[in-house]
């Protein structure tokens, strides 16, 4: 009966154990099989364009011809095409927006640059690891109107499609190569600083985010350069921040605001307290190079130090008031001493603010003649005086204690103004790059630059 009931169940065991390799099997298989497809579509596609913007001055009626390079940089060849598309300013970080050619609209096709445009749309075999050229031309029509005239040069992996009128795409899959194109003639250009901030009015600590809003008012992109200067309360520099320079991006096409953002991080100093002043200066324009600037203000007070400071100048004012008091008491109980009179509290001869001057040179004349004495006569004398400096000096303790604090508050004044004073500090700049990457600039990096 044990044999039997041993086989029995291990039968059973069998019988439900072979349908759950089934399912494992099948499962294996299915991810063996969707591997490859995961892999594949975790793979990224790299593809590089140069150069990456054309700044053209061209007038009407004239032609011009170049090409650009496409680099492949993959393990494997690509099919690529290439198309032409309008393009335009897309909100205020510098991002832009691509318009395709509508096919049925020849006027649309006539009157924008990206009709102007002739490129052989491909397709074009890169090799892996390898680069072409496509070339392309510019055909300026002799009725063009003057200022910008925006497009891009589109290469991607997949041919274009035909747009419907009205449509406006935003382009990812594609890497691209803009053209800036400014038609002579009459060109405007006038631009304005439309604000200029700091993130708050008072900071903690020497970090401060800046926000800057350039608009072009006219038919042409201007590219505004410059720097914003950060001044402390004593006029003494603690940073730069220099705007679209050495750069060919940065541009701000016409009718549109862009927005620069920037950060700067200070020295961190207990000295470095007070009412700071950032002046951003501009420049912009080809034809008529124009000037604009603008100020804002900010504080940095830090509150440990700065009340570490307060509680310093309240404890000196009250040593300082002690003293005082102390003293005059003391000058009068002299002056009722030596003259006999009360004097009145209301009422404090000028005399009892000069007395332990003059008792101390005579104190002091008298020990230089007791010295003199000595050095002559062999029996010493006794001199006409017979005050005691120390005993002087245990009289008036209170008022020289009261010098020697002075005189050390006049030291800390000193060092105070000498550290304040320096003409310069470390800082950090942080710059909002379009892509919303924040890029980090020391200041060594920029007095490096400054000097070249």
């Amino acid at each position: 009966m044990k044999i039997l009931s041993t086989t029995n169940i291990s039968t059973k065991r069998r019988q439900i154990s072979g349908p759950r390799v089934s399912r494992l099997l099948v499962f294996i298989l299915v991810v063996i099989s969707v591997l490859p497809l995961a892999t594949k579509a975790a793979e990224k596609l790299v593809l590089t364009v140069t150069p990456p913007l054309f700044q053209l001055n061209i007038g009407p009626g004239e032609f011009w011809a170049s090409s650009l390079k496409v680099v492949n940089t993959n393990p494997y060849d690509l099919t690529l095409y290439a198309s032409t598309m309008n393009f335009e300013a897309s909100g205020e970080v510098g991002q832009g927006k691509f318009t395709p050619l509508v096919k049925n609209d020849p006027e649309a096709a006539s009157t924008t640059l990206a009709g102007w445009i002739e490129v052989e749309p491909g397709p074009f075999v890169v090799p892996r690891e390898k680069s072409v050229e496509i070339p392309f031309s510019v055909q300026i029509p002799g009725n063009a109107p003057p200022g910008g005239h925006y497009a891009a040069i589109l290469v991607g992996t997949q041919p274009p499609r035909e747009a419907v009128e009205g449509a406006s795409i935003q382009v990812s899959s594609f890497v691209s190569s803009l053209l800036f194109v400014s038609i002579k003639g009459d060109v405007v250009e006038d631009g304005d600083m439309r604000e200029f901030f700091s993130e708050r009015t008072f900071y903690q600590k020497p970090e401060v985010a800046f926000t800057l809003r350039f608009e072009n008012k006219g038919n042409v992109h201007l590219q505004p350069q410059g720097d914003i200067t950060i001044y402390n309360m004593w006029g003494k520099e603690r940073g730069k921040i220099f705007i679209n320079q050495k750069t060919n991006f940065g541009n701000v096409l016409p009718k549109s605001v862009r927005k620069f953002e920037f950060e700067w991080h200070g020295e961190a100093n207990p000295f470095e307290v007070g009412r700071y002043k950032a002046v951003a200066t501009l420049a912009y324009g080809k034809e008529a190079r124009q000037n604009i600037s603008a100020t804002t203000y900010f504080l940095v007070v830090p509150l440990a130090p700065v009340a570490g400071i307060l509680g310093g100048l309240a404890l000196f004012i009250l040593i300082m008031t002690l003293a005082i008091r102390a003293y005059i008491r003391r000058s009068l109980a002299i002056y009722q001493e030596r003259f006999g009179a009360r004097i009145p509290e209301t009422k404090v001869p000028v005399q009892t603010f000069i007395e332990p001057i003059r008792e101390g040179v005579l104190d002091l004349r008298d020990i230089v003649k007791r010295r003199t004495l000595k050095a002559e006569y062999p029996v010493p004398r006794p001199p006409k005086f017979s005050v005691d400096l120390f005993r002087f000096l245990k009289i008036y303790q209170k008022f020289f204690y009261f010098l020697v604090f002075l005189t050390l508050v006049f030291v800390a004044v000193l060092f105070y103004m000498g550290k304040v004073r320096i003409p310069a500090r470390s800082f950090d700049i942080i710059v909002h790059s379009e892509s919303g990457e924040k890029i980090n600039i020391s200041s060594e990096e920029i007095i490096r630059e400054a000097e070249k």
